[in-house]
């Protein structure tokens, strides 16, 4: 099965729609009666000049099974570790109930951005497997760290009392993300593409670009 493919340009269909219309809309087969078992958001990170010094910019990434974040969820930190003790340069991700953090998973390269213009890309899913709820980053590609996520070690899990992830939305995605620190050095944050297993192994995508953040000139 190819996680891999998006195809390019907007979806018709609103943004401001709930995800589980969206899916109704496009795919009202196949969406009826399965459960959410795996969804994958494909992210890009443009940044302009960054500095070194400050170590801006600082960017964080957010995915919830849930349309809130009073549960379980799971964030991913570029150019900073926030948790527990603050920490300039690389990759981290962390999970969360509420507003305590459960566990983290640090990559050992804590390299600073420090090249202009500079592109990140990189997949990160949420998917139920076995009772347990897991968070994993892969297929990433940047300047500063390299290839990363390719080693299967960027992630997290816990234990989840549902067969599915149906309350999952992008909506919360795209809000709880963005700069932590110096946005005015990010060009852009989207998501470019999410794809969405369900329960019978098919696999659905949505081609709508999600702006989390843009800086205007």
């Amino acid at each position: 099965m190819n996680y891999s493919q998006c195809y390019a340009g907007p979806s018709k269909v609103a943004r401001a729609a709930s995800f589980f219309v969206v899916l109704a809309l496009l795919f009202p087969a196949a969406a009826m009666g399965q459960n959410v078992v795996r969804v994958e958001e494909d992210w890009e990170l443009e940044i302009g000049e960054p500095d070194v010094n400050s170590v801006g910019p600082q960017v964080l990434t957010t995915m919830s099974p849930n349309a809130d974040l009073t549960g379980t969820y799971f964030t991913m930190e570029i150019n900073h570790r926030s948790a527990p003790s603050w920490t300039p340069g690389g990759i981290s991700i962390h999970r969360w109930t509420g507003e305590g953090r459960n566990a983290s998973f640090d990559r050992a390269d804590r390299t600073i951005m420090q090249t202009g213009s500079e592109t990140v890309t990189w997949t990160q899913a949420l998917y139920h497997d076995n009772g347990r709820l897991h968070f994993k980053v892969f297929n990433g590609i940047s300047s500063t760290w390299g290839l990363f996520g390719y080693s299967s070690l960027l992630k997290l899990d816990t234990s989840w009392g549902t067969d599915h992830i149906n309350n999952y939305t992008p909506a919360v995605s795209v809000a709880q993300s963005g700069a932590a620190y110096a946005g005015n050095r990010i060009h852009i944050l989207k998501i470019k593409c999410i794809r969405v297993t369900l329960s019978d192994g098919s696999v659905l995508t949505d081609n709508t670009e999600r702006i989390v953040q843009q800086l205007i000139d």
